[in-house]
């Protein structure tokens, strides 16, 4: 499988498990999304969901759409994953804004991490409005979002 790198054409998005939020089978032309990849027993997972739901309060109106994708933890069912994400978004982010998909063919993660090598999470991926890879696990999403939505 080729890396997947910045000005790359995004891989799909579609057979997510959709635990909150509108399911989204492609991207949209004309929107920008992060793509978070996350696991429920990941603390630092944890403390970036209300950064999440902030920048997508923030930036909706323009044209920002954040999806979670929560990976199967080792030795899980898809609806022992499903139950886990109920469990962990009410603790952690009960007022979430955005959608949460469950990879539970692990297919995301062969599509986006592995060929990012990417190896842990939280990851974040930012696609742009043409559908690329504009960012992969940017230091500052609060920098970085403005700067993808305004094309700059």
């Amino acid at each position: 499988m080729p890396d997947l790198m910045v000005g790359d054409l995004a891989p799909s998005i579609n057979d997510l498990e959709w635990v909150r939020g509108e399911s989204l089978e492609a991207f949209q032309r004309g929107k920008v999304y992060i793509i978070a990849f996350m696991t429920t027993t990941c603390p630092a997972c944890a403390r970036d969901m209300p950064r999440l739901r902030q920048l997508q309060k923030k930036y909706r109106d323009v044209g920002l759409n954040v999806i979670g994708v929560v990976l199967l933890e080792r030795d899980s069912t898809a609806a022992e994953t499903r139950a886990d994400v109920h469990a962990w978004l009410n603790r952690t982010c009960p007022n979430l804004n955005f959608g949460i998909g469950v990879d539970v063919t692990g297919q995301k993660y062969r599509l986006w991490m592995e060929p990012s090598h990417s190896t842990e999470v939280p990851t974040s991926f930012i696609v742009d409005r043409d559908g690329n890879v504009a960012a992969i696990d940017p230091t500052d999403l609060d920098h970085v979002v403005p700067k993808v939505l305004d094309g700059s």
